[in-house]
């Protein structure tokens, strides 16, 4: 996972977001510009997480719904802001 300091952009590969194989490189620049929006435009750990669940939703087809992808998110933030959120942290309220 990469988190760039001086942008803090997000760079996840498909192998670190477990989507599927056959994943295009598009659909996954799409996500993680999305992602990197998101952590710069949200000062709330839980409310990211919910919010970016929520965009997964739209890749389900590529495997961005399951539990892996889930995972990677909740790391990635907990990662972003120093955070000890668990995968289920969002679905709580």
């Amino acid at each position: 996972m990469t988190i760039s300091n001086s942008m803090k952009t997000i760079t996840l590969k498909r192998s670190e977001w477990e989507c599927y194989i056959d994943t295009p490189d598009d659909v996954i620049d799409k996500v993680n510009s999305f992602f990197t929006l998101l952590l710069a435009d949200n000062d709330d750990a839980i409310n990211a997480q919910s919010v970016m669940y929520r965009y997964l939703q739209a890749h389900q087809e590529w495997g961005f719904c399951d539990s892996e992808c889930n995972e990677v998110v909740t790391q990635t933030i907990n990662k972003y802001y120093g955070t000890k959120l668990d995968r289920w942290a969002c679905l709580a309220f």
